[in-house]
């Protein structure tokens, strides 16, 4: 069996006016892409190959799905005109959709079914559609030109719903998690009926977590917070202390402050959605971090510390760094790297940590910390780094997106992802959204402390940001 997906943007307009940078068909609902779901339902009908064709990019979409192994699916892409028909898509694609049956994934819904109820003997018999057209399936040498009328059929197991609104979206969302999260395959892990849980999720004991409920990976909740019932949490979402979210849904990369009464609200980013009615506002300070201060990290006292400290490194390392980094610099390998932004997001070159773990030697000097005699002189005698801070970046655009989405960014020579060893690229944005909402001259020290100790032990880089 064959699918086609038409995913055209027609009924997505909408879309903008609350998630707009997001590709409409990659919209979450509990946590999941919509067309994953698509992808799900082919892949449980027996789907071998499938093909989307969109009226826009499918960049995004071709990045997310790739080849389609991940779902057992061989997947396949196209372009059509904004103005093009299902008929007229369904022409173009003639060679794939005559070769086997044919399931047809018409535009912006969702399929609502039962995986442990659906029966293809039963339901998909002979060739039907139902009555929006959205869903339809075409035995073999069936051609959609010879659809009728009398093939129009709901079948008992499958239903479509159109997502025309944001209420809609929202319904739609809060259906799934609270009735029917048993139907579909969805991300986390469940250790009781209606919970959802992903990795790396931190609560302290004060903290109260309700079912029904969907939380994502990297998770960090305060003391004294209250998430659910009936919320979804999207990945790398910081909720502060003493605040209260219920009914709603928060999107990936998200910083909820302290002390907020969140009830059936949509968080994206700089949008605060009111789910009942769809009203939208949008926040300036980005990604709802109002009661983090930044200014917390250019305080004078903090950068009198970070300087002083750096400088006592400088002193510690320079002889090191002239009799045993030096040579090997000269007659060993390049260890540069490419280049990495400071504070003002120029960018220039610094040692490349990873390529000295690759030699005996190199681990020697990633155990004195000789890479980062570079950054600490810059932390100590230029503005353009920290001792401790966020962490360095790569040039790339990726990087350059995310620090637009931090609501400071001052990078340090040594970083709080770096003291835990991070290289999970997917929690980027985590680890330096809780170094600001946690920054302080204590925390600093604590940073510097754990990494430079880790250093001497494992002799190991860690990752502080200089690959992507």
């Amino acid at each position: 069996m064959r699918c086609l997906i038409y995913a055209k943007t027609k009924d997505t307009a909408w879309l903008r006016d609350y998630f707009p940078d997001i590709e409409p068909y990659l919209l979450k609902i509990v946590n999941k892409p919509l067309l994953e779901y698509a992808m799900d339902f082919a892949s449980l009908l027996g789907v071998n190959e499938l093909r989307i064709v969109t009226d826009s990019s499918t960049k995004d979409i071709e990045a997310f799905f790739g080849t389609g192994a991940k779902w057992g699916v061989k997947t396949s892409y196209g372009l059509a005109f904004p103005n093009d028909s299902l008929k007229t898509v369904y022409l173009k694609n003639m060679a794939f959709c005559k070769e086997d049956d044919l399931l047809i994934w018409n535009g912006f819904f969702f399929l609502l079914y039962d995986q442990s109820k659906l029966c293809f003997e039963k339901e998909f018999s002979q060739a039907f559609y139902t009555g929006s057209k959205r869903f339809i399936y075409l035995p073999k040498d069936f051609k959609l030109l010879d659809l009728k009328a009398e093939d129009i059929r709901d079948p008992e197991c499958l239903e479509t719903k159109d997502i025309a609104s944001i209420t809609q979206y929202y319904e739609l969302s809060m259906n799934i998690l609270k009735k029917h999260n048993e139907k579909y395959v969805l991300p986390g892990y469940s250790n009781e009926k209606d919970t959802f849980l992903g990795l790396n999720l931190v609560y302290p004991h004060s903290s109260e977590i309700h079912p029904p409920i969907m939380i994502g990976n990297n998770c960090r909740f305060q003391r004294n917070t209250l998430i659910g019932g009936n919320s979804i949490i999207g990945n790398n979402v910081i909720i502060d202390e003493n605040t209260c979210v219920t009914d709603s849904i928060v999107y990936d990369n998200t910083y909820i402050g302290r002390d907020l009464d969140m009830d059936k609200k949509i968080v994206y980013k700089g949008y605060l959605t009111n789910a009942e009615n769809g009203e939208v506002i949008q926040i300036n300070d980005r990604v709802l971090v109002a009661q983090v201060e930044p200014g917390i990290v250019t305080s004078m006292f903090n950068r009198a510390v970070q300087r002083i400290l750096a400088l006592v490194l400088f002193v510690l390392q320079i002889l090191p760094w002239l009799i045993l980094y030096v040579p090997f610099a000269l007659f060993g390998s390049s260890v540069r790297t490419d280049k990495l932004l400071n504070r003002n997001m120029r960018s220039r070159k610094f040692v490349d940590s990873e390529k000295l773990q690759n030699t005996l030697w190199g681990r020697f000097l990633l155990r004195l910390s000789l890479d980062k005699f570079d950054k600490v002189c810059a932390a100590a005698f230029t503005k353009e780094l920290y001792l401790v801070g966020n962490r360095l970046f790569t040039n790339t655009l990726n990087h350059r997106k995310l620090i637009n989405e931090l609501p400071a960014y001052n990078p340090g020579a040594f970083s709080l992802a770096e003291s835990v060893a991070s290289r999970d690229t997917e929690a980027e944005i985590f680890y330096e959204l809780e170094y600001i909402n946690y920054i302080s001259t204590h925390h600093n020290l604590k940073i510097l402390g754990r990494t430079i100790l880790r250093r001497l032990i494992h002799g190991c880089a860690g990752f502080d940001g200089s690959k992507n």
